[in-house]
């Protein structure tokens, strides 16, 4: 699921949607959109296009937090970083915090293996 529920929950609190008023939109209970957001279940298509809708985001980008669309690793380098740049300057501070963590966390991976490496 990796950003699907976390996006779901971010976006939400950006908008100053409660989970009752979500779900009301999405045509689903309170608690569904709660297990959505916990990551305890992913929605269905038809209800990611419904969620995209009410949290005004993209399909496609929703469609793959979800697990329906290629993962963006599937997709070439330079087009995920294109994506990156272009978008960076929509995100919250919360989700670009989240994007500088996640690539921290690579960039220690690399030298602990260059390390391990270098070792052998």
């Amino acid at each position: 699921m990796g950003l699907l529920h976390r996006t779901l929950r971010i976006r939400r609190d950006e908008l100053g949607l409660g989970q009752a008023e979500l779900a009301e939109q999405v045509g689903v209970t309170e608690q569904t959109i709660a297990r959505w957001e916990y990551g305890e279940v992913v929605p269905p298509p038809k209800r990611l296009a419904q969620v995209a809708q009410a949290l005004d985001l993209e399909l496609d980008l929703v469609l793959a937090y979800g697990g329906y669309l290629p993962h963006v690793t599937d997709w070439p380098s330079w087009h995920v970083l294109n994506l990156c740049y272009d978008e960076m300057r929509n995100l919250s501070e919360e989700e670009l915090l989240m994007l500088v963590e996640r690539a921290l966390q690579e960039i220690r991976k690399r030298i602990v293996w260059a390390q391990e490496n270098a070792k052998r």
